[in-house]
């Protein structure tokens, strides 16, 4: 890279601001990195789950005392064929049913686990977990009935949503009920759950074999079959990132089976162990032979009809966020020195990002371009050269695609920089940074971005000046313009008109002779030009960069009296920054609409993208109605963010889309694309981004600001604290021959201070009120050359009004730069 001389960087440090460190106030206020504004998560990504323990002991009577054969109780795995129904014996250990090597039923992944936590096993199948034998007690009133065993399957895994209690969990696992202590008996294999919204069912594979109480002399083994093993369609299951616990539907559920003995009908005494299983558990029992265990059948409260009724079901587990998946890849867009270096950041994954340094889960992401000397846990919003917070809304399918634009002035041809991504909101610290990947430029890149003074600093002929030094015959050349042949101004990349007048223009650095007024750090020539903060004999005040012929030039005003602020177009244009406090967030159109972002409302050449919505600063009163214009029928995103510290409206605009919304509602366009939304009810300033969708396509985000006051008659086109009375400065642009931009005052008589207005005949109609945009007084803003009063230092003095103009003028040139320093 080349470098610039010190002369060319000191004379851009002085004319520009880097919205950047405007922004840094702002979201050090807000707390954009650090504090983590609240925003709702977006497109909720379900959690993993690899350990989930299945608990479940069925119901009483599974455990409980038998008619005949002591107890049944639950076994592990799936039953073997004993070839007849009989008991079950220590022998059968091995073969019919499963034992480890200390005897204890377990099988692969399920165990069966007592009260006491103690695994179950053959000896201790019919005794509770305190040793208590429950052998032939079938009173479901009497102490010490069942044995409390439970299933328990490990290693189950699925995924989890706590967000909106769905789940999905698979076990690999079985279980074998031994009924009349084995006389009959069937198996349950591999539940899986699912949860939808806190309803589902468990499903499972049905194995066994079918026997006749009333024939023992039946005996045959059973066709696999799957089925409902629970529903959960009458209490809810609330899914947590640990587990969860549910009864299974019972009480309340008929059955149409006609098995052995029928469904008694539900009586107040019943009413409260009334019901059945699942229709597909009892219709594969009636095969088995237990298939009146399913169900109320004719009992009192001393009988086993109370152990029916399902016990709850838990569920355990530890839910963890997926590994995110996330590509990212960038490249430079274009780098020039007028527009900076604008880098496109593209990825794909980020609906699935992890939480955020702060451990809450993601609300979109960040993405910069900062120093490669910073570390990534170092960045801050201070300290990023560029940033772009890339809102949900504009995360379609994971996708995203956005450009980070950093100005020249930001950047340091002398080092190096990186392009950088993580969660929003936080830092980029741990799993919160994405992506960070040098940017590489091009010779032609660097060359482009930062030209050599020769290129950058060509003067023309004929009394052309240089963007530092005015040329002679009177021409003030102000910030880098170029004076025509007649020593004409050339203020802020304009250019001035071939009669050597520069009606508006500023000379940025030093004029010339024959009365050129020289601000900040000029010099005064012999014709009377006023020099900095002292007005000449001739009465000229020239207030910080004034130019000759009473034209004020604010912050590089065009030629013809009209104010071209930060690089707009002259001659009425709305750009940039105009008078009255009303100002653009970047470069605007010649139809003064705020822009922000280089467009002019539209797609940025995106035909898949609908436009973005057309929404302009506006103050509101008690109705708190901001109002905009969009698609018809769409969808409209505003989010928002309150500015603690005023400043200019441009300040506030470049920054609008890089804080973090603190909220953000979302409505629908009407049929002709109206739209509105309430403001935020605290009297304030708000950096407001509204994003419209449609057809599911979101269009790039629209910047403005929302002034919210207790008046709810305040002018709407007065801007962010902008507003006028008397005859004020013309809202939002100057109109053309003789608008002034507020911001520094011109020379000759006319006297702007901070957002005053001027007619073209070089006269302020009154002083301005300071740094908010509003000016008392009597001024026409916008009038057209050639008015009442006269152009000249001389003929000004020939008029009483003079004295007090060049006196205010002087004043508040001074009060400028006592600001300054």
């Amino acid at each position: 890279m080349t470098h610039k001389s010190a002369r060319a960087r000191a004379a851009k440090a002085r004319r520009l601001t880097s919205p950047l460190a405007a922004g840094a106030a702002i979201a050090a206020a807000t707390g954009l990195l650090g504090m983590g504004m609240s925003a709702p998560a977006f497109g909720a990504v379900d959690k993993t789950v690899d350990d989930a323990v299945f608990s479940w002991s069925v119901n009483n009577e599974s455990t409980g005392g038998a008619y005949f054969g002591g107890c049944n109780f639950l076994a592990a795995g799936e039953a073997g064929d004993t070839g007849m129904a009989r008991i079950w014996t220590a022998k059968d250990a091995g073969s019919i049913y499963s034992v480890d090597d200390a005897g204890k039923f377990t099988d692969g992944n399920t165990s069966i686990v007592k009260t006491s936590g103690e695994l179950s096993d053959f000896d201790s199948r019919c005794t509770d977990g305190e040793g208590n034998k429950v052998n032939g007690k079938i009173n479901a009133e009497a102490p010490n009935n069942h044995t409390g065993d439970h299933v328990e399957i490990k290693n189950g895994t699925g995924t989890v949503d706590p967000d909106n209690d769905n789940a999905s969990i698979q076990w690999e696992g079985s279980w074998s009920f031994a009924y009349y202590g084995g006389m009959t008996y069937w198996t349950i294999s591999d539940p899986k759950l699912e949860v939808k919204n806190g309803k589902g069912t468990i499903t499972g594979t049905y194995s066994g074999f079918g026997a006749d109480m009333d024939d023992l002399s039946i005996w045959k083994k059973l066709d696999a079959r799957d089925g409902d093993i629970v529903e959960i369609q009458q209490g809810e299951v609330d899914v947590t990132d640990s587990g969860f616990e549910f009864t299974p539907d019972y009480l309340g559920v008929e059955t149409a089976t006609d098995g052995r003995n029928l469904q008694s009908p539900k009586s107040s005494e019943n009413e409260s162990w009334w019901g059945a299983m699942p229709q597909d558990w009892i219709d594969f029992n009636v095969e088995t032979g237990q298939d009146s265990y399913w169900y109320t059948t004719a009992g009192a409260s001393t009988s086993i009809q109370p152990r029916k009724k399902t016990n709850p079901l838990t569920v355990e587990y530890t839910a963890q966020a997926p590994a995110p998946d996330v590509s990212t890849s960038h490249s430079v867009k274009s780098a020039s020195a007028e527009d900076g270096l604008t880098v496109n950041v593209t990825g794909d994954g980020y609906d699935n990002l992890p939480d955020s340094s702060l451990g809450k889960p993601s609300a979109g992401a960040y993405a910069a371009i900062v120093d490669r000397d910073l570390a990534s846990k170092d960045v801050t919003a201070g300290n990023t050269t560029a940033v772009q917070y890339v809102m949900p809304p504009q995360i379609k399918d994971g996708k995203i695609d956005v450009d980070v634009t950093a100005k020249t002035v930001d950047l340091d041809e002398s080092k190096d920089y990186d392009v950088l991504t993580w969660v929003a909101h936080g830092l980029p610290t741990g799993d919160a940074e994405l992506y960070r990947e040098p940017i590489e430029l091009t010779d032609e890149q660097k060359n482009a971005l930062f030209p050599a003074d020769d290129d950058a600093d060509d003067a023309a002929d004929d009394g052309a000046t240089d963007g530092a030094e005015a040329g002679d015959d009177g021409g003030a050349d102000a910030a880098e313009g170029e004076a025509d042949d007649k020593g004409a101004a050339d203020a802020a990349e304009g250019e001035a008109d071939d009669n050597g007048t520069a009606d508006t223009g500023a000379d940025g650095a030093e004029a010339d002779d024959d009365g050129a007024a020289d601000a900040a750090e000029g010099e005064a020539d012999d014709k009377g030009a006023a020099d900095g903060a002292e007005s000449d004999d001739n009465g000229s005040a020239d207030a910080a960069e004034g130019a000759e012929d009473g034209a004020s030039d604010a912050a590089e005003a065009g030629d013809d009296g009209t104010a071209d602020a930060a690089e707009g177009e002259a001659d009425g244009s709305k750009a940039g920054a105009a008078a009255d406090g009303s100002t653009d967030g970047s470069d605007s159109d010649a139809g003064g609409a705020a822009d922000g972002d280089d467009s002019d409302g539209g797609s940025d050449g995106d035909e898949d993208k609908p436009a973005k919505p057309v929404v302009a600063d506006q103050t509101v009163g008690e109705d708190r109605l901001v109002k905009g214009k969009t698609a018809p029928n769409a969808e409209v995103n505003l989010a928002w963010t309150p500015v603690v510290e005023k400043n200019a409206d441009s300040q506030i605009k470049a920054f609008a889309a890089k804080v973090p919304s603190e909220d953000n509602v979302t409505v629908t366009a009407d049929a002709e694309g109206n739209f509105s939304a309430k403001a935020p009810s605290a009297k304030g300033t708000y950096a407001y981004s509204a994003i419209a969708t449609v057809d599911g396509v979101p269009s790039d985000p629209a910047e403005f600001t929302v002034t919210v006051t207790e008046d709810e008659a305040a002018d709407d086109d007065a801007g962010s604290e902008g507003s006028s009375d008397g005859g004020s400065a013309d809202a939002a642009g100057s109109g053309d021959d003789g608008a002034t931009d507020g911001a520094e005052a011109g020379s000759d008589g006319g006297s702007s201070a901070s957002g005053g207005a001027s007619d073209g005949s070089g006269a302020a109609g009154s002083s301005s009120a300071g740094s908010e945009g509003s000016s008392t007084g009597g001024s026409e803003s916008g009038s057209s050359d050639g008015g009442n009063l006269p152009r000249t230092g001389a003929e000004l003095m020939t008029l009483p009004i003079a004295i007090g103009l060049l006196i205010l003028g002087a004043g508040s040139v001074m009060f400028s730069r006592m600001r300054k320093r």
